[in-house]
């Protein structure tokens, strides 16, 4: 059973790599010629053919799926533009101070899943199932493409979102009608708020929350931080480990009070009655959870356990952990998108394992076994998931998994039910444990967070690292008689061994992040490494400094820049800047706004040319005082053959400064168009005189400003100039070598789901 689930998973695997839902003449072939091998060997070799069987189905299974979970009834005329739609709230909406995020259920003018956000005061509270009309502006799903980054178009589509959006502020707002009946989601949402209430002194009320019905919107920053850098955020939420416990528990409470009745007993096995509680106990806790996809996947794996017992079935455990991936798969073979599915299984599998040895030992030696083996084995997924770990969090889970096991989740949940049977004082009670059990156990964690070794940062840079490292990690978890453990160290040697592109002396790479409206470029020689601008920082706290660049430079092992460039103070520039300086070193920073800048910063204007690795720097606007976004930092990037230049967002006047003061010098081969293409920029004469090849554009996705102008794109074609824009192509990395070498990002790991361009 088990290798007929992992063939079924290979074949969903491999559906999900397509960049195209459209299957080519090679890949009819191949599949018509799969179906004549199954024919043809399927009375000789039939448990090969059965694999086959489950490889092409699982192939078929993802293809029907991604359609039908892409096939979208909105018509482009509604996109990009204010209209009043109509639909129900679907699950809790995240509030949280002057923003709400929620899922919308639209039926008219189209029938679709809306994300929504709202901002500002809101007419009425957000409740589930309640019925409104709202006016809003609504996009395609559309993500930040770039190495090391979310890829947040693949979450919108394992969430089978159709379209992202916001309400716009208008009368037309208006709640139609209240939720009627009784449903999962309004009982959810009357324990959120009753909990709000009585948690509202509690510090770690957000949790609590989170462990009651799985909404970790309350969750504060600082609460989840601890949790991440100890990897212990998987116990801060309802998980598997989470509806496994508490199902079990009902399962050996039930079972062993009936047995105490003999003829109850000899008339129904006790283990067959514990598993109806046990798997009554875990779908309540499931749809409690608001039964979300992971809660979904914890469900099913406990349903096939408990069912084996119901049916009583003897089954090894293997049979049912495949029986089990068979079921997740089946019911949503997006889980695959999930970092969740993918720990999980393992994590399950690993334990698997890990409880057949040593059975010699001692009970709590076999614990920190498997504790040890856990944290081990997940390396190599920690690391592709959120390419950075904890060396301390075997520690941390040692004593955070009892505590949250059978302290915080107990004690939270019999808090929630006193609290919905109105028995205040033992809700209390309850509620002042698990948050008394929380607040000693921040204590151990942050404690461990401070000590300087504990995070890690590592990224694997393809597939075949990341299989390479599970294999090394599985060989060195094989018991020592069959002595391949040598094996792994084999491995490790390999992956580290592994040659890595390497920038030549008197090479130069830039790299052009996808920032959306905003700039940032990345700039590597042999030996050095310069950050020209830092993006945007919105209102919310969120940052291209956190949610683009400091994942990339982590990515490509960047710990320290030699040097940032800030080419002036406007938002989306220097906005990411703060964050980036809290997680990545810096030796000098140059700025035309020094003094907006929390560290030591030098004048841009001042700085005399330099040269790195047999790379030419050389700042243009030298000595004129402008003001502004004429004031930006100029950096021309030369090799021996080639030459960029950085402009910011200098606009006409920045533009004649420059012709007046290096006329030809400025010929370029590549220009990052200043100004995101404004029509304030980029004038005949300039483009005239740089003549670039390419022209480079970093512009939010239908962004409001409207760039590039259609003024400057004409013009851009007038000069026979290329033009790239990173709103289309995503994260752009540019070779000078002996040859100009472009890499669009979208173009080079363009899957199905993502947005096609143009739109």
């Amino acid at each position: 059973m088990l290798i007929l689930a992992l063939n079924f998973l290979l074949g969903i695997l491999v559906f999900s790599l397509k960049n195209t839902l459209i299957l080519s003449t090679l890949e009819i072939t191949l599949f018509l010629t799969l179906i004549g091998v199954v024919f043809a060997t399927f009375k000789r070799y039939k448990g090969f053919s059965k694999n086959l069987i489950l490889f092409i189905i699982g192939f078929v299974w993802m293809g029907v799926f991604s359609s039908h979970a892409l096939h979208s009834n909105i018509a482009e005329e509604f996109f990009n533009k204010p209209i009043n739609v109509v639909g129900k709230i679907h699950n809790l909406p995240d509030q949280s101070g002057q923003k709400s995020r929620f899922s919308f259920q639209v039926s008219e003018p189209f029938q679709a899943k809306l994300k929504l956000s709202w901002y500002g005061k809101m007419p009425n509270t957000l409740n589930n199932d309640d019925t409104w009309q709202l006016l809003v502006k609504i996009k395609h799903n559309n993500g930040y493409q770039n190495t090391g980054g979310f890829d947040y178009e693949q979450w919108l589509f394992y969430q089978q979102f159709d379209a992202t959006g916001y309400v716009r502020h208008s009368d037309s707002n208006q709640l139609i009608s209240k939720s009627s009946g009784i449903s999962i989601d309004s009982i959810r949402q009357n324990i959120r708020q009753k909990l709000a209430i009585q948690l509202a002194d509690l510090p770690f009320l957000g949790v609590i929350n989170a462990l009651v019905i799985g909404d970790r919107s309350l969750i504060n920053q600082e609460h989840w931080d601890l949790f991440k850098s100890t990897n212990t955020t998987h116990l801060s939420v309802i998980s598997g480990l989470h509806i496994g416990l508490i199902s079990g528990f009902i399962f050996i409470l039930v079972s062993f009070i009936w047995r105490r009745c003999a003829s109850c007993a000899s008339k129904l096995p006790a283990n067959v009655l514990g598993a109806y509680f046990g798997l009554s106990s875990a779908l309540i806790y499931a749809l409690i959870a608001g039964f979300s996809i992971p809660t979904q996947r914890a469900f099913i794996m406990a349903g096939v356990v408990f069912l084996s017992l119901i049916l009583r079935r003897h089954h090894n455990v293997w049979q049912l952990y495949g029986m089990a991936l068979i079921m997740v798969l089946f019911f949503n073979p997006l889980s695959i998108f999930s970092a969740g599915f993918w720990l999980s299984f393992y994590v399950v599998g690993v334990i698997i394992y890990g409880v057949g040895q040593h059975q010699d030992k001692h009970w709590f030696l076999r614990l920190l076994y498997i504790q040890l083996l856990i944290s081990l084995a997940t390396l190599p997924l920690i690391a592709w998931f959120f390419h950075s770990g904890s060396l301390l969090s075997p520690i941390a889970n040692l004593v955070a998994i009892p505590v949250f096991s059978f302290i915080s989740t107990p004690f939270s949940l019999l808090g929630a039910l006193f609290l919905y049977l109105d028995v205040q004082f033992l809700s209390h009670l309850s509620f002042t444990i698990a948050n008394q059990s929380l607040a000693y156990l921040s204590l151990l964690l942050q404690f461990l967070t401070e000590l300087k070794f504990n995070l890690w940062h590592y990224t694997q840079n393809t597939s075949l690292d990341l299989a390479t490292l599970i294999l090394a990690v599985l060989f060195a978890l094989l018991p020592g008689a069959l002595k391949l453990r040598k094996i792994a160290l084999f491995l490790v040697v390999i992956i580290w061994l592994h040659p890595a592109d390497k920038i030549k002396y008197g090479q130069v790479q830039i790299t052009v992040l996808d920032v959306g409206q905003g700039l940032s470029q990345l700039v590597r020689t042999k030996n050095h490494t310069l950050l020209f601008d830092a993006g945007a920082k919105y209102p919310s706290g969120f940052n291209m400094g956190d949610a683009v660049i400091t994942p990339y430079l982590r990515s490509q092992q960047i710990d320290t820049l030699d040097l940032i460039v800030i080419s002036h103070g406007d938002n989306d520039h220097i906005g990411g800047l703060d964050s980036i300086l809290e997680n990545i070193n810096s030796r000098e920073i140059l700025s035309s706004v020094p003094e907006k800048i929390s560290k030591t910063a030098k004048l841009c204007q001042l700085q005399p040319d330099w040269e790195w690795d047999g790379v030419h720097f050389q700042m243009l606007n030298i000595g004129h005082k402008f003001t502004g976004n004429n004031a930006s930092c100029v950096l021309k990037i030369s090799t021996q053959n080639h030459a960029i230049i950085l402009t910011g967002d200098i606009e006409k006047k920045a533009e004649q400064h420059l012709l007046r003061t290096w006329g030809k010098q400025l010929q370029s081969n590549i220009l990052i168009s200043p100004h995101h293409g404004s029509k304030t920029s980029s004038s005949d004469q300039f483009l005239a005189v740089v003549k670039p090849q390419w022209v480079i554009v970093s512009s939010g996705y239908k962004n409001r400003f409207n760039h590039p102008a259609k003024t400057v794109v004409t013009r851009y074609q007038d000069h026979k100039i290329q033009m790239l824009n990173t709103s289309c192509t995503g994260q752009i990395d540019i070779l000078m070598a002996d040859k100009i070498t472009l890499t669009r990002y979208r173009e080079s790991q363009q899957r199905y789901y993502q947005r096609s361009c143009p739109e």
